[in-house]
């Protein structure tokens, strides 16, 4: 039979309706309601979404059935009434006019980890990293594993993902974060979720919610930037390399003439010698353009025949690397970024005895060459076989000078923009329960410890408000030590900044995990981020599992008392009495009223210290561990060691 042409429109239009009808009907949840998700016990937990206006929900899991209708808006919520937890995977079924089913599920104790590289550096990149990544097998453990992205305002929803704790997964978690739950899983057999939400470089500021920072003009503010330039990281790294292309200078690249300038054969006595590491600037150059670096090294006859690796450290902009006048690797990148330099140098290129480094640098603008404060020294390693420093004397000479150029606005980078990160990275969890907070950030803002006194405390406040527990614990981790050691006392560097967290314990509700004795002094990402976790943990066992016996702490300065010659320090958390780690007690420094402190020597009486020196009768005050790098020998008999501190107020 023949159909009509009107009865096949009619059909076609009742197909488009149908589908158009199913579309828009389809009930959506954040993006955390996932497979494999952990959900907080002993608390009420909000599940919610979007569905159709007037649409009936109903909310399916562990016996509980709560039925809800969408606002207006198409909003819709259900409580779940509080659940013991659960170690046995079970589903949660969300039906609407579709049916959305989350598999997987465990009940258990979340924890939010945030800071900036140290909270986000990555198991796979720790001490022991392969046999702690093969023996990741703890299904219980969940990561949600939050993408990285700024926005204008607090969002509800945000780009992330569910993963159980499997030797292939663990890679990517937070090593800090990771360690910190497997202690407490194996301990108390609680599956474990953590939302991993951390940014590299991030400032604290970058954290906090836009209210807060208004509230006090003493904060960082807002950035006077439009908010349709930063609704996303995308958008912002756009509207940034457009301001930076605008003005930066191009590289018309490498005279012809300065080719030869690689080669071991060439003579460059005539050439400045200057310090490196260093950036062009400092060296007494107010240059953009291009500028060539030379150095020699001495490698051992046993390294030929092998490949061996170049160590740069952190350049800007551009760089091309020369190894005895070949090409070994060339790097470019934008908005005036340090970003490491490192190359593979080809056995064909190795020689024993003399062998020629050469880089050459183009700063497009601002500040450019090697990272003035890079504190490790450069060099040329080989697997198996050692490393080989380069010399901090290089010579060097101009190829092409031009006049700095100037960007006609300064953009913060993304992850330094105030209330950014929170807005997309934070405020989307707001209703999801946590048992608590984790934290590891710091060196973005070591320079301003007054502000920090106020910004910390504010920002875990407001995030407590957020969630609407006031109890909520939040534990951080204080700098670790790092950069050379000073042979006399200093004013300290971080020394200022650690005071500052340490300051942030009189918060109800916080704890301290003290890193001081497991840095590294050539790396500010220490790869022991074990001790990290358990340290953290520690304040957990006693102030959430219940066990109170646990020591949490190093020993922590409560007073001090001039006693003729020396001066008396009481401590709390003496954890079983203190102790030394070595045949003496060192880093301790003592001054006079002109505040000019010297090495103190010290000893340990019952459960205080007693510090003196000869060369000063009249003694006012003592310093421990007051420097970037400290010698750390006093512990107490937990084996935690001790907050730095002063009494020099």
């Amino acid at each position: 039979m023949k159909i009509k042409p009107f009865s096949i429109k009619r059909i076609i239009t009742v197909f488009i309706f149908l589908v158009a009808c199913g579309v828009h009907a389809d009930i959506k949840m954040p993006a955390i309601f996932s497979d494999n998700m952990l959900l907080q016990q002993g608390k009420p937990v909000p599940v919610y979404g979007t569905a159709d206006p007037s649409e009936k929900v109903t909310v399916k899991f562990c016996g509980q059935s709560k039925a809800t209708t969408a606002d207006a808006a198409g909003n819709w919520k259900v409580t779940i009434e509080p659940l013991k937890k659960l170690a046995k995977p079970t589903e949660m079924r969300v039906i609407g006019k579709n049916t959305i089913v989350i598999k997987n599920v465990l009940i258990g104790d979340i924890w939010l980890a945030s800071g900036q590289s140290n909270m986000e550096m990555r198991v796979r990149d720790v001490n022991n990293a392969a046999d702690e990544m093969k023996a990741a097998d703890y299904p219980e453990i969940r990561f949600y594993m939050v993408t990285r992205d700024m926005a204008s305002a607090p969002r509800k929803d945000t780009a992330g993902k569910w993963l159980v704790c499997t030797p292939e997964n663990v890679k990517q978690f937070s090593a800090a974060a990771f360690f910190f739950a497997r202690e407490l899983h194996t301990t108390y057999r609680i599956p474990m979720g953590v939302i991993n939400s951390a940014v590299g470089a991030s400032a604290c500021e970058a954290w906090v919610p836009k209210e807060i920072l208004l509230a006090d003009k003493f904060l960082p503010q807002p950035a006077d930037i439009p908010a349709e330039e930063y609704p996303d990281w995308k958008t912002y790294s756009a509207v940034q390399q457009s301001v930076y292309d605008a003005a930066a200078h191009k590289d018309p690249g490498i005279k012809s003439d300065s080719l030869k300038w690689a080669s071991p054969d060439y003579d460059a006595a005539d050439w400045k010698e200057v310090a490196v590491p260093g950036s062009i600037e400092s060296r007494g150059m107010n240059i953009d353009g291009a500028v060539w670096f030379r150095t020699e090294v001495d490698i051992p006859a046993g390294w030929v025949g092998r490949a061996a690796r170049l160590y740069l450290g952190p350049i800007t902009q551009n760089s091309i690397a020369y190894f005895n006048g070949k090409e070994i690797g060339r790097e470019k990148n934008n908005q005036s970024q340090w970003v490491f330099r490192t190359h593979t140098i080809p056995a064909e290129l190795l020689k024993a005895g003399r062998n020629v480094v050469a880089v050459r640098i183009f700063n497009e603008i601002n500040q450019g060459g090697f990272h003035p404060g890079y504190p490790a020294p450069l060099k040329v390693s080989q697997k198996g076989s050692g490393e080989v420093m380069l010399s901090r004397k290089w010579k060097c000479k101009v190829e092409l000078s031009l006049e700095p150029a100037k960007l006609s606005r300064i953009l913060p980078y993304g992850y330094k923009v105030p209330c950014a990160l929170y807005n997309a990275m934070i405020a989307p969890f707001t209703n999801y329960p946590l048992r608590g907070f984790l934290w590891y950030q710091g060196e973005s803002n070591a320079g301003r410890s007054k502000q920090h006194d106020v910004l910390f405390p504010a920002m875990i406040t407001s995030w407590r408000k957020l969630w609407g527990d006031l109890t909520l614990p939040f534990y951080f981790v204080q700098l670790a030590a790092y950069q050379a050691r000073m042979k006399e006392p200093g004013n300290g560097g971080w020394s200022a900044f650690r005071e500052s967290q340490t300051k942030t314990l009189s918060l109800a509700h916080t704890g301290m995990a003290i890193a001081i004795d497991i840095g590294d002094a050539t790396n500010v990402h220490p790869k022991n981020k074990q001790d990290v976790g358990k340290r953290l943990a520690l304040w957990a066992k006693r102030d959430c599992y219940g066990d109170k016996d646990i020591v949490v702490s190093g020993p922590i300065y409560k007073s001090s008392a001039v006693e003729g010659d020396r001066i008396r320090i009481k401590f709390t958390h003496v954890g079983g009495g203190l102790i030394v780690k070595g045949d003496e007690l060192k880093s301790f420094a003592i001054a006079g009223e002109d505040k000019k402190f010297v090495w103190g020597k010290a000893k340990i009486e019952g459960e205080s210290v007693v510090v003196w020196n000869e060369t000063i009768p009249k003694p006012a005050y003592v310093r421990y561990a007051w420097a970037n790098n400290p010698e750390c020998t006093f512990y107490n008999a937990a084996g935690l060691p001790a907050v730095p501190f002063r009494t020099d107020k």
